[in-house]
Parts: structure tokens; sequence; C-alpha cells
């Protein structure tokens, strides 16, 4: 037997489309509402036919349209989805339908009963604050009736001491149902808690697979090349070092210097953003204007900005100060000019500007160089490494882009690039501004 009842209440449970609502709270209304209809149209019908039965035609029409109403409200939950709607009405039925047993007694005066249950739907469904309010005015509105009309013939002469022990048996109901929502919001703040953490993790795990996606990309295309390149410099002077001309030795040895130099530049830039990924670069805003950081930036390119000819230009239509990390400020900075000077073509300009937009600052590099291709601009987007020769044949780590990326999300800003071959580029990121 209770096998039967338990298939039958999974039946009713689960029943409810509760896939049409996100949140867990909307979810168990949802399923709470299915049940309570299911048990309350049989009980009702209960009701239509012992009213026909008694020849109290009265109450069988009052009934009969709480079901026609019920059914309707019904259709929205089932049907139209509408949740709260849903709730309100039927809330509302069981409302009436108990202030009218409770006022006339229903058929037999036996229909009190049916209105000692009503906390149990109204709490659970309008939760634990509205149902108080619901409550209270059903008890102050059937008190303020039944004392204006506890005389009249067809409302049901109680007495105290009946009207007490309804009293308990409602209170010790309404408890019953105050303390189901106290535990289920209890739990559920526990659940949500745990799915934050859950999230959390799992955010962190694909960040984990992703970053080493990035680094082993990294390491078999970049590092590959460079030390591939080098190795076979370095084959070529071993294997036909008399033969070769002094000037041949000294433009190899030339190139394995550059050669050298770029790996050891790729290998710190490897090392720094894998101490980004594991959170220990330390992140300390302070305040600073940017014109600081342009100054040591140009003074430290100032000679490849010599060599290639290139004129610089700072727009500033803003002098606030910034309130982000400024090694990482430094540094994003840094990487974005090397790129222009690098991308640029001889006699070229590179242009940095600089407007307050909302509670941040925009700074935009820019140049009018190569630019980059779809697939680049894709890769970028990816956060994936990729390196190309500038227009005097300057190698790159293939890393610095992504540790800009890196740095402008650890100081809550964001970046964009604009670039099309053969027209130039323009990265423009954002820093907070002191508030």
């Amino acid at each position: 037997m209770s096998e039967l009842i338990n298939y039958y209440l999974k039946r009713f449970l689960f029943n409810a489309d509760d896939t049409s609502f996100e949140r867990l709270e909307e979810k168990k209304k949802s399923i709470l509402l299915n049940l309570f209809f299911f048990l309350f149209f049989p009980a009702i019908g209960i009701f239509i036919g012992m009213n026909i039965y008694k020849h109290d035609l009265g109450t069988a029409l009052f009934n009969a349209v709480c079901l026609i109403v019920a059914v309707f409200t019904f259709w929205l939950l089932r049907k139209k989805k509408k949740l709260l709607t849903a709730s309100i009405l039927f809330v509302g039925i069981i409302f009436i339908i108990s202030s009218f047993f409770f006022l006339t007694g229903g058929s037999n005066r036996s229909g009190i009963a049916f209105a000692l249950m009503l906390p149990l739907p109204v709490i659970l469904i309008l939760g634990k604050e509205r149902g108080f309010m619901a409550l209270l005015a059903f008890f102050i509105v059937n008190t303020a009736i039944y004392a204006a009309f506890n005389e009249a013939s067809w409302c049901p002469n109680y007495s105290e001491s009946m009207l007490f022990r309804l009293s308990i048996v409602f209170l010790f109901i309404a408890t019953i149902a105050f303390a189901n929502e106290f535990i289920f919001e209890l739990l559920y703040s526990r659940l949500e808690k745990m799915s934050i953490s859950l999230r959390t993790s799992q955010e962190r795990y694909k960040n984990l697979a992703v970053n080493r996606e990035k680094f082993l990309s990294i390491i078999s295309h970049d590092l590959s090349d460079h030390i591939g390149s080098f190795m076979a410099i370095s084959s070529l002077l071993n294997d036909q070092y008399d033969e070769l001309s002094n000037e041949d030795k000294q433009k190899l040895i030339s190139h394995m210097a550059g050669v050298s130099k770029n790996n050891y530049k790729l290998l710190h830039d490897l090392l720094k953003w894998s101490t980004v990924q594991m959170d220990h670069i330390p992140y300390a805003p302070v305040a600073f204007k940017l014109e600081k950081i342009y100054r040591e930036v140009i003074e430290l390119f100032n000679p490849l900005i010599e060599e290639k000819k290139l004129s610089v230009f700072l727009k500033m239509r803003s002098n606030s100060e910034l309130y982000a990390d400024y090694h990482m400020a430094s540094a994003i900075l840094r990487n974005l000019v090397s790129n222009a000077i690098k991308f640029s073509h001889p006699g070229g300009e590179i242009r940095i500007s600089a407007k307050e937009k909302d509670d941040k600052m925009q700074i935009s590099v820019s140049d009018k160089g190569v630019g980059m291709n779809d697939a680049s601009l894709l890769r970028f987007n990816s956060s994936l490494s990729f390196s190309n020769p500038g227009t005097m044949q300057e190698p790159g780590s293939g890393i610095g882009l992504i540790l800009t990326k890196e740095f402008v999300h650890k100081n809550e800003g964001e970046i964009v690039i604009e670039s099309a071959p053969n027209k130039g580029t323009k990265v423009s990121f954002t820093l907070p501004l002191v508030d």
C-alpha cells in the first residue's frame, strides 16, 4: 500500500513542468501548486457530490464556481506558465472557500475542517512574509464578519471553547507550514552556496584546461620555432666554420645573439604569465597619472622610435588619476607601444589617446602599420599566442598580447582590438579611475 502511495505521490510531485522556471524557489512553488491542484480537484468534486446529495444546491453552486476558476488557474500554470498569477488565484480560491466554510459551517456544519488547512497552501506557496499577511487578513476579515453576523441563521453559533480549539489547530498547522518554509530557505541558502562553490570550481578547472592549451600552443609553436632557429644557425656555424667568411660568421653570431635574446624574453614572458595564472603576482592598486607611465615607456623605446623615424603623439582628454596596479598598467602600455613600433612602417606615426568613460579611463594605442588579418584577430580574442615579424623583421615572443589581456582583466578593465591588413591597428583598454 505504501509503495502505491509513494508511486502516485511521485507522479503528482514530478508531473509539474518545473523546467520552465530557473530559480529553485519557483520550481518548488510549481511542484507544490501542481500537487495542491491534484488534491483540490477530487476534494472539491466530493464536496459538490455531497452538496447535491444533501440538496444543498447553493453550496454546490458555490463549489462549482470555485472549481471552474481553479481549472482556469491550473490552465494558466500548465499552459501559460504564469506562476505568480496562478499562485495568487489559487490562494484566493482557498481563501474564499475557507471563509465560506468557516462562516457557514459548510454542508451539515462539517466544512470547518477545510478552513483549518488554509495555512498550508498559503504559506508554502506565498512564502513566510506574504503568507503571514494573507493569514492575518483572513483572521481579521472572518473575525469581523463572524462578530457582525453570528446571530444570523446561516452563521454557525460557535462556542468559545470551540473557537479556542479551532484557533489552536489553525495555529498549529500554520506553525508547521512556517517551519517547513524556514527549513527550506535554510537548505536553499546552503545549496546555493554549494552551487556557487561548484560553479567557481568548474570555472577554475575550465580555465586551467584553456590555459594548458595556451601553454602547449606557445611551447609547440613559438618556443620550438625559436629554439629550432637557434639550433639551425649554431649547426651551420659548427659544420661550416672554416668555409665561412668572417663577415658571414659575424652575421650568424649576431643572428644567434638576437635569437637568444628573443628566447630569453619568451621564457621570461611565459614565467610571468604562468605566475599570473597562479595568482602569485600581487595586485596592488594605487593612484597615479597616465602621463607618468607614458613618459617612462617613450623613454624606454626612444632608440627604436628614432631608428624607424616614427612620430608619437599623445592626446589626453582627461588628466584624472587612475586606480590600478602601477606595474601591470606599465606593462600593458609597454607591450602595446612595443607592438605599434614593431609593426609601423619607417616614417609612420603612433597615437596614444586617453579619455574618461563612465568611471574608467579608456586608453588607446593606434598605428598605421601592417595591421592584422582575421585569423590573428581570432587568435587574440581566443587568447591564443601568435607572433609575426615586424616591418624590419623584428621577432616577437608570441605572448605579449596575452599578458596584456590578462593584466587588463586583472585590473577590472576591458580590452578591444580593431585592425585591418595594411591599414593599421588600434587597441583600446580601460582602467578604473580614482573614486
